[in-house]
């Protein structure tokens, strides 16, 4: 019963002390800011350097404090590092526009197609994970860079050229953040995180959640990986929000609200099944959300154009099956 207890007892499946955020505002000097950023682990030895050199010049240059969890430290759901940037706007955008570029630095071995196995997103390289810039932000945060009804998150990316999409609030972990993927070309990427930045600076609780070890998080942080998260966890999120990793393509299609289960089968297992078939992102709008005027429900698919055209197949032949079973059987409700 005694009240200090909890702190040194071991709880493994509830967010330990040190990751609990605080509503605190900012905790740095006046006029500095935190961003973290996820490091993929490729990268972190030319970010680091040898014997840490690298880092501790980049600080020298910037004026930063950068903090780096250990090398098998994940954040949950990935197999990234956490890295925390503490210094002015000027300084976290410096800092990051150079581990951008150690991210776009692909180990050669890394970039065969074959690497890429989607069943096995956490252990495999994502050849597309050079092309992005994947920070973690408060809530709070989160809240402004998506702005009223997607508003703000839709200018950064009109005006960047860049994608940026936001993951979904973790289902079952108490974690007050959101990891935010930026997608691009260098200068478009550099455009996006800068207005992230911006954010930040505008956000009193900005630096609410300073920590960079979350070894005692347990379990997946929705939609950290591209194909899996989406189905299982049942809360989708507007295209806006979540415009898919890689995608070259959006295609929208109705379908009614009666046929929903089926694309999505016990559990989401048919739409993460789908999606793991084609490489493409697919999403459905909330219980409830229909296209205007209609019963239908918004499936959203995003992907190369291949990719886009196998999921509406299989979905137009699964609600044509569907359709069928349960005219030549009425009484088949599900």
């Amino acid at each position: 019963m005694e009240p200090e207890a909890p702190d040194s007892r071991k709880r493994p499946l509830e967010t330990p002390p040190e990751v609990v955020c605080t509503k605190r505002s900012n905790t740095g000097e006046e006029g500095e800011y935190f961003l973290k950023v996820l490091i993929p682990s490729y990268a972190a030895g030319s970010i680091i350097g040898k014997g840490g050199q690298t880092i501790v010049q980049l600080q020298k240059e910037t004026g930063a404090t950068i903090k780096l969890s250990k090398s098998k430290d994940f954040y949950p759901g990935t197999t990234e590092r956490v890295c925390l940037v503490q210094g002015t706007a000027e300084a976290l955008n410096a800092v990051h526009s150079f581990i951008a570029e150690k991210v776009r630095e692909i180990p050669q071995a890394m970039t065969k197609p074959e690497v890429v196995n989607i069943l096995q997103p956490q252990t495999t390289m994502n050849p597309d994970r050079a092309k992005q810039a994947k920070l973690i932000v408060p809530n709070s945060t989160a809240g402004l860079i998506i702005g009223k009804g997607g508003a703000t998150v839709k200018a950064v990316m009109e005006q960047s050229g860049a994608w940026v999409q936001l993951s979904q609030k973790p289902e079952g972990i108490n974690l007050q953040e959101r990891v935010v993927t930026v997608s691009g070309e260098p200068e478009q990427v550099h455009k996006a995180v800068s207005a992230i930045v911006q954010k930040v600076q505008e956000d009193p609780q900005s630096s609410s959640c300073l920590n960079i070890s979350y070894a005692n998080v347990a379990g997946p942080v929705a939609n950290s990986n591209p194909t899996a998260a989406a189905g299982a966890a049942g809360g989708f999120l507007t295209a806006e929000k979540l415009a898919a990793e890689s995608a070259k393509e959006l295609v929208e299609i109705a379908v009614p609200e009666n046929l929903v289960g089926a694309i999505l089968g016990k559990g989401g297992k048919t739409l993460v099944e789908y999606q793991e078939l084609t490489g493409a992102r697919i999403q459905i709008s909330k219980k409830g959300e229909f296209l205007p005027g209609t019963r239908n429900r918004r499936v959203t698919i995003t992907g190369s154009p291949a990719a886009t055209q196998a999921a509406q197949y299989l979905i137009s032949q699964r609600v044509t099956y569907e359709q069928g079973v349960r005219a030549s059987n009425p009484q088949k409700v599900g």
